[in-house]
């Protein structure tokens, strides 16, 4: 080691875990609109959104995360990046993209493909539109956000993807029946009003499901093609 270069951080992954949780649970507490979530992904709840990154033979891809939070996600996924891969990562919160900057600074997976990392910090309805992406995988709390919003967000992603891009997302298992029996009746609407316009429009070829109990809460894993009618 160099003179002057610092020691390697002994870092303890209990002691990570219990700060990454309590950054969640304050930014959840603080702007649940946009947090939407109280813990983070679990790592089996990541795995189902990043499947399309394991296949054997696939191209290369350019991927776009919205919402890391502090990163349970973007971290299997960097994992997974191979040899022309890109990633964009989009995130509204910057305590949260500070939080996400700092834990990559010295993860060996961000540092062999860092030159192939962007970050926008914005909501997902103002990315640019130069890129079209091969894959968006998606920790937006939909069922925050007011129909128009939804719709704006999707009108945005329809414009930076393809007809083949993939998109991935999850929502909480039970939640419509939870709002449509305990919620007051204003948020109940809203929520069934994105849901129908999620599920029920036909604006989305919904590809698969994937329910994972091991998350907390439990959760389904959506694929679907953002730009088929």
């Amino acid at each position: 080691m160099r003179h002057g270069d610092a020691e390697p951080e002994n870092r303890d992954p209990i002691v990570d875990m219990i700060k990454e949780n309590l950054v969640f649970l304050r930014e959840f507490l603080l702007e649940f609109k946009t947090t939407g979530a109280c813990f983070p992904t679990s790592r089996w709840a990541a795995q189902a959104l990043i499947a399309p990154l394991r296949e054997e033979e696939r191209a290369p891809k350019k991927i776009l995360e919205l919402g890391p939070g502090t990163g349970s996600v973007t971290l299997p996924m960097l994992r997974e990046m191979r040899d022309g891969d890109s990633l964009t990562i989009c995130e509204i919160n910057p305590r949260f993209m500070k939080a996400l900057k700092d834990k990559l600074a010295c993860n060996e997976h961000f540092l062999r493909n860092r030159e192939r990392v962007t970050f926008f910090e914005g909501a997902a309805q103002e990315i640019p539109t130069h890129t079209r992406y091969d894959m968006i995988v998606c920790a937006l709390p939909f069922v925050n956000f007011d129909l128009e919003t939804v719709q704006a967000i999707f009108h945005r992603l329809r414009q930076v993807s393809s007809p083949e891009t993939l998109m991935t997302y999850y929502e909480y298992i039970g939640m419509r029946t939870f709002n449509d029996a305990l919620a007051p009746s204003d948020r109940a609407e809203r929520i069934r009003e994105v849901n129908d316009y999620l599920k029920s429009s036909g604006s989305f070829n919904y590809l698969g499901k994937e329910r994972v109990w091991l998350n907390l809460l439990p959760v389904n894993i959506y694929t679907i093609k953002p730009s088929a009618a």
